[in-house]
């Protein structure tokens, strides 16, 4: 079974950069408390989980654009 990507909405590059800037500032936050509170697993956690759906982004866009016919 063949899935249509082009029925599905994909991401632009502009918000797949606004998330990894959006992610960049979380991680400095996370490194800001890490000094001032010690280390809170629910930081890294929330982060990694945050790079994969952007991770995932990025491979649908990838597809998308090859799937797209070039004329």
């Amino acid at each position: 079974m063949t899935q249509d990507i082009s029925s599905k909405k994909t991401p632009t590059l502009t918000f797949l950069g606004v998330q990894e800037i959006a992610w960049t500032l979380g991680l400095i936050a996370m490194i800001v408390n890490t000094t001032e509170r010690g280390l809170d697993w629910i930081w890294i956690g929330l982060l990694v989980c945050w790079q994969a759906t952007i991770v995932w982004g990025f491979v649908k866009f990838r597809r998308a654009s090859s799937a797209t016919p070039k004329t």
